[in-house]
């Protein structure tokens, strides 16, 4: 009977053991809202305060203005000028290349010949437009000074037509003065010879009045001929003078233009004034045409650029405030602007260039950055929501079945599953909208 009652205390205290050492985890599948857990030792308490919902990601210190330079031919590098961190100033000779069936110095030396040519036939041109605007300002001088003639002509024109006129007039009178001495037969034959003499006289007054009105006409003829081939000549001169200053030879020009090209395919130049920040280059290497070989920038004008996901990208938008620390260094911290998100979230080209696309985010810097340099890795914070005064949980307390949250509140010795309706969403915490009080305990799952 003793060790009847001995195996019976020793099946009980396993049974306690089992039960009491064993944690019972709430499922999510489980169909009432009160039921009775074993106390854990993890809880969370409601708690009110600020919720943040923020993007984080790692940008490294870029150029603003970033420049990729290539040579447009393959080729093999003759000499390298700059190493990387030189300052250059635009227009800077920064490498050469030797290419296949062109030497550089010969390349000069065709551009040299080419300019000479072009400066020779460009000075021999402005010394012709000098002439010829010489010689319109003289065509124009003869044109004014033949058009003065005209009202001269016209007057003695107008003075033989006038004398012309008054001669014929007096013929008339003569003629019919005559005529009446011939009705008088009373009188002395003297008389009738002087109206005889006088009408002589008229007549050859006539004669000499139209010589002198045809000659005037003549005149005016040959004033009308010079004053056309005066107004010829201005349009000679002017077209002559317009002709000149439409340039040289355009193959002059051309030849200028190809000389230029073939050295520029060889050559490599600033364009701006900065830092070599990236170089590839040594003589003797074998390079294609368009690929970056040198980058320059302006060191003294930076931001941040980051490689981003469209995951990421899709919570963004141009104009967001960023928060910017140093990765060795999180105490110090800059305030930032998203400046550019590339295609299609933002400004960002869609234009593939010879270097490739750009698809970097950009983020510009608000205050002195004298303590960054380029290359400096950055931890990027943007806060997406936020609000404060509300409810809010640890991430960790919410549990999740098809769709639904809820949490196990923990009321005294029991335990019962709440549903919770979630709003911001941050990434260590929760905020709460409805379910829950301030206060409450939760059992972590």
């Amino acid at each position: 009977m003793l060790r009847r009652h001995l195996w019976m205390k020793v099946l009980l205290c396993l049974v306690f053991l089992i039960t009491g050492c064993g944690r019972t985890d709430v499922t999510p599948a489980a169909p009432t809202t009160t039921s009775t857990f074993e106390t854990t030792s993890l809880t969370y308490v409601v708690q009110r305060g600020r919720v943040t919902r923020k993007l984080e990601f790692t940008g490294r210190i870029s150029p603003v203005e970033e420049v990729p330079l290539y040579f447009k031919t393959s080729g093999y590098v003759k000499r390298v000028l700059v190493q990387p961190g030189d300052q250059v100033k635009a227009g800077d000779l920064l490498a050469e290349l030797e290419i296949a069936g062109f030497q550089v110095t010969s390349a000069e030396l065709d551009l040299a010949l080419a300019q000479a040519r072009l400066t020779q036939a460009e000075e021999a041109n402005a010394y012709a437009i000098a002439q010829a605007e010489m010689a319109l300002e003289t065509a124009q001088e003869q044109l004014a000074r033949t058009r003065a003639l005209r009202a001269t002509y016209a007057a003695e024109t107008t003075r033989a037509r006038v004398g012309l006129e008054q001669a014929e007039d007096q013929v008339a009178r003569a003629e019919s003065e005559y005529q009446e001495a011939l009705d008088r037969p009373w009188e002395p034959q003297e008389v009738r010879d002087g109206y005889a003499l006088a009408l002589q006289q008229a007549r050859w007054s006539l004669e000499i009045a139209q010589a002198t009105y045809d000659q005037a006409l003549a005149n005016e003829r040959v004033y009308q001929h010079d004053l056309r081939a005066a107004e010829i000549a201005v349009d000679q001169a002017k077209a002559e003078l317009e002709q000149l200053k439409q340039g040289v030879d355009p193959s002059l020009v051309i030849e200028v233009q190809q000389a230029q090209q073939v050295l520029a395919y060889s050559q490599l130049t600033a364009p701006i004034d900065g830092e070599v920040v990236s170089l590839s280059l040594y003589p003797g290497r074998s390079v294609e045409a368009f690929k970056t070989v040198i980058i320059l920038a302006t060191p003294s004008d930076i931001e941040v650029s980051a490689g981003l996901s469209e995951d990421q990208l899709q919570y963004m938008t141009e104009g967001q405030k960023a928060t910017i620390s140093l990765s060795v260094n999180p105490d110090r911290s800059w305030i930032g602007i998203v400046r550019r998100l590339p295609y299609p979230y933002g400004t960002g080209s869609s234009v593939e260039s010879p270097t490739g696309l750009d698809n970097s985010t950009r983020i510009s810097l608000e205050r002195d950055t004298s303590e960054l340099k380029l290359g400096d890795l950055v931890r990027v914070t943007i806060v997406l929501e936020e609000k404060d005064d509300a409810l809010w949980l640890p991430l960790d307390a919410i549990r999740s079945y098809q769709n639904r949250h809820f949490v196990i509140v923990q009321d005294g010795d029991r335990q019962r599953r709440v549903d919770v309706e979630l709003g911001i969403q941050g990434q260590d915490q929760v905020e709460i909208l409805e379910g829950l009080e301030e206060g409450q305990v939760v059992v972590a799952p």
